[in-house]
């Protein structure tokens, strides 16, 4: 039987991360990083990695030799020369990643497809600097990549429609979710997520709820897995801040994804989150205890507008909280809908791979269209309405969602 042979170039915790995922479904793996020792030694923490899940039972034996059998340092380009795929898993500069590419494209086979592990750097952009954009393609893994089920699929505006198909196939046959979308700021995950963190940042300005009471709501009332404080705080505070400036650049500056003064004052004071012990929360105490003071405000609602939240609660909630819990959840995961809406009408991806993106990518309870649909497009727009009067009428007047959640 044929076996096929994947590179990566990169050896970091992404390149490590693929080349396992590969290596354990009976793909070879040639990996090549900036020398031959830097190299071994990603395979040898794949490789320990490997033995700790055989000892847990994770692994059957027979599946941890074959998958260990499989890996092997590439040392010179031409190791690289019976690839079918060759990932690029290395820093997000698209001069580094193209004369990556460059050095190793004589060597390989001339159908070999060139796929980019960017999370934020245009794929078009980079099949033209390698100056074969019909071969390069988006495979965006999220992170721990032998963990995490979603393939972002990314076609640059000259890829081969068959070299996008054979990627998401192999995506599929690594067990991986695959979520197609254009070479878009972003891409799906981080342009679709943007508003759980800016507006959990507007509400802490605004003073109505502070860190734990919005996390708290996110969790209980909404069923995500983490609140948008805590997760900011996990992700890095400024690589969460400048995703949200670059994305808001590149679409042209909208309203709704304009970034954060508050969020971004965090992060010029040095506090990024877990990796500085400091962010949304203060991780020297145990545990963790809220950082941001908030001058507190009372959320007044009419009869009418309590109505309202409470009926968007009991659609779209895990289980319906207190009325300010209901108002935290309402806003922040209409704002989602409200930027999945857009992301579709950019043409960025169709509804299922939106849907798909969203829960197998940052874990989300439901896809936002499929969550849509659950609260029902009047209330969602009555909502938006709502927003637009009480806080502020150029950020929420958004097109209506009528329509698209179908």
């Amino acid at each position: 039987m044929h076996t096929s042979t994947v590179g990566i170039i990169g050896g970091g915790t992404m390149g490590a991360g693929i080349a396992q995922v590969a290596a354990m479904h009976g793909w070879m793996v040639e990996l090549r990083d900036v020398d031959e020792p830097t190299a071994r030694h990603a395979i040898d923490g794949i490789i320990q990695r490997l033995d700790r899940l055989l000892e847990k039972g994770r692994l059957s034996a027979e599946v941890h030799d074959d998958a260990v059998s499989r890996l092997c340092v590439a040392t010179c380009p031409d190791c690289l020369s019976e690839c079918e795929l060759v990932i690029e898993a290395i820093v997000e500069r698209l001069d580094v990643k193209a004369a990556a590419f460059r050095e190793v494209l004589p060597s390989l086979r001339p159908d070999a497809i060139l796929a980019t592990n960017t999370s934020s750097l245009s794929v078009t952009k980079l099949g033209e600097a390698i100056g074969q954009p019909q071969r390069v393609v988006g495979m965006h893994f999220f992170n721990p990549a032998p963990l995490m089920k979603l393939v972002e699929v990314v076609a640059g505006d000259a890829s081969d429609p068959l070299v996008i198909d054979r990627v998401a196939e192999i995506a599929h046959q690594w067990g991986k979710e695959v979520a197609r979308a254009t070479d878009a700021p972003g891409f799906i995950v981080n342009h679709v997520a943007r508003p759980y963190y800016l507006e959990a940042f507007r509400l802490l300005e605004e003073g109505f709820a502070g860190v734990a009471e919005i996390d708290k709501a996110m969790r209980e009332v909404g069923g995500f897995r983490m609140g948008p404080c805590e997760l900011a705080d996990l992700i890095g505070m400024d690589i969460n801040t400048a995703a949200a400036r670059s994305v808001w650049e590149q679409l042209g500056q909208p309203p709704l994804l304009t970034p954060n003064t508050l969020q971004e004052s965090i992060v010029a004071r040095g506090h990024l989150g877990r990796k500085t012990k400091l962010g949304c929360y203060d991780y020297s105490t145990d545990p963790p205890a809220p950082a941001i003071e908030v001058q507190h405000r009372v959320l007044e609602l009419s009869d009418e507008q309590r109505e309202l939240v409470n009926r968007f609660a009991q659609h779209g909630a895990v289980v319906p909280g207190s009325e300010l819990q209901n108002y935290v959840f309402a806003r922040i995961v209409v704002c989602i809908f409200a930027q999945a809406t857009a992301a579709l009408r950019r043409g960025v991806a169709q509804r299922q791979d939106i849907d798909t993106a969203m829960r197998f990518g940052v874990n989300y309870p439901r896809g936002p269209f499929e969550w849509m649909r659950a609260v029902g497009p009047d209330l969602c727009n009555a909502m938006l309405a709502f927003l637009a009067r009480s806080s502020d009428p150029e950020r929420y007047a958004v097109e209506p969602l009528t329509g698209v959640a179908s």
